[in-house]
């Protein structure tokens, strides 16, 4: 077994010993991967000293791990579960033992996503929750809030990225690609059977993929100081021609301000952020209003103003 070779100095040690229980039917490599386990933490939290040691218990288990909610399906290769004095993450110890004797890039794939996990769990200390102004920013208050964390997760944890990672860039231009030609269906399956509840809950489960895949693309690039044109111009002439092009570069701006700043002034951003998301969603041919009272609806009628424009011309 090998263990991650980190760049940076690595002169901080943890104030607390990690507790790693291994529950494993194949106890002859037990020793070897509880102490392959521990140094790569040690020297994870050497790196980055903005993370807080004391607040990890990581336990390895050898059978497929699967969330409470989902019973069916592949497992993931690690859970995370917050508690008032720390967290406990969860490996699947098939995953963790293919990492350790695989090439580099799988084993920096699993410093990765312990990293990004610890970082997730540090921000959920640091969570937003001021309540949405009126009924239409609840609908998109949660969104924007996902945007938001993942952005910063993933911003704080860019530099354990493995070399060959996408950032989820080409997973991004497939959605924008797909996008404009499902909503269509969607509203001529709307024109049919009148369903403005499907309608909705479809267009905004699209919504939230979209503005999740955005902001973790947006994260990484800002977390290695970079941008789509200096990884792929190619990519980002596709960004610019997309339903997403204007609201791109405004994004990266807001969500940067959300994260440099605390308060009043991070709420701020945010709100403006969620009507740039709901501008996506008109962007996305799915027409958006606001009826009389405030409340979001989608109709085809061409009457009805885009929640964007509507939402700007409320007082607040």
């Amino acid at each position: 077994m090998r263990v991650a070779m980190l760049r940076g100095p690595t002169n901080r040690r943890p104030t607390t010993m990690y507790t790693i229980e291994l529950r494993s039917h194949r106890p002859d490599g037990a020793v070897a991967l509880r102490s392959a386990l521990a140094d790569l933490l040690d020297r994870l939290y050497a790196r980055d000293g903005a993370l807080d040691a004391t607040r990890l218990k990581l336990r390895v288990v050898s059978d497929a791990i699967v969330p409470p909610e989902h019973r069916e399906g592949a497992a993931p290769p690690l859970l995370r579960e917050d508690h008032s004095d720390g967290c406990t993450i969860t490996l699947c110890a098939a995953y963790v033992e293919q990492a350790l004797a695989g090439d580099a890039d799988e084993l920096m794939q699993l410093v990765h996503l312990l990293h990004r996990e610890l970082w997730r769990s540090e921000l959920a200390r640091d969570a937003t929750t001021a309540p949405p102004a009126d009924s239409v920013a609840a609908q998109f208050w949660p969104i924007v809030t996902r945007m938001f964390d993942e952005y910063r997760a993933n911003r704080a944890s860019a530099w354990s990225l493995p070399a060959r990672a996408d950032l989820l860039l080409p997973h991004l231009l497939g959605l924008l690609e797909e996008l404009p030609a499902a909503c269509e269906r969607a509203l001529s399956a709307y024109r049919i059977d009148g369903d403005d509840h499907a309608l909705a809950g479809l267009s905004m489960a699209r919504l939230a993929l979209l503005m999740q895949t955005t902001a973790f693309s947006l994260g990484y690039l800002a977390g290695l100081g970079r941008s789509v044109a200096d990884i792929a111009p190619e990519m980002k002439a596709a960004i610019d021609a997309s339903l997403l092009g204007r609201e791109w570069p405004r994004f990266a701006a807001l969500l940067a301000g959300a994260a440099d700043s605390a308060g009043d002034a991070r709420l701020l951003q945010l709100d403006m952020l969620r009507t740039r998301v709901m501008a996506v969603l008109s962007n996305m041919g799915v027409p958006v209003g606001v009826d009389e009272s405030g409340h979001l609806r989608l109709d085809v009628s061409a009457d009805w103003p885009v929640a964007a424009d509507a939402d700007r011309r409320k007082p607040h």
